[in-house]
């Protein structure tokens, strides 16, 4: 059994490392990126994403069974907040940063740092790292 949920959250792993792309490429578009963000919560982690987003991280993470899906949600509100600042919307972007680095913050309380820091591992190895945002013109 342990095996087939490492197969699952391995699948959710690989399935965001598909979707972000898709994420990125769609964040002119406010409804369609919003709506990416959604199906990817769904498919990776079968939890909506705004029901997750309403409740503290400390309380989300104590949803998750492995560190893989705390990362996975933080991904994808860190993608959010990326949204929110394409679109100027710098206090939401803000709040969502804050939010994805609580969601980190208590996968490593929960799980400890060493599962954690494999998690991160297997996430980056799959999904890739997030690319930067470009600095406002002054």
């Amino acid at each position: 059994m342990p095996s087939l949920r490492h197969a699952f959250l391995l699948n959710a792993v690989r399935e965001l490392g598909r979707s972000v792309p898709d994420i990125a490429r769609s964040r002119d578009s406010w409804d369609a990126c919003l709506e990416r963000i959604r199906e990817v919560c769904i498919t990776t982690l079968g939890m909506e994403y705004d029901t997750l987003a309403r409740f503290d991280a400390r309380s989300v993470v104590g949803l998750f069974a492995h560190p893989e899906q705390a990362r996975i949600l933080a991904r994808l509100v860190d993608e959010r907040a990326r949204l929110c600042e394409a679109h100027g919307l710098y206090a939401d972007a803000l709040a969502d940063s804050v939010f994805a680095g609580q969601l980190l913050m208590c996968s490593r309380a929960r799980f400890g740092l060493p599962r954690d820091a494999r998690a991160a591992d297997v996430l980056e190895r799959e999904a890739g790292t997030p690319t930067p945002l470009p600095l406002p013109e002054e």
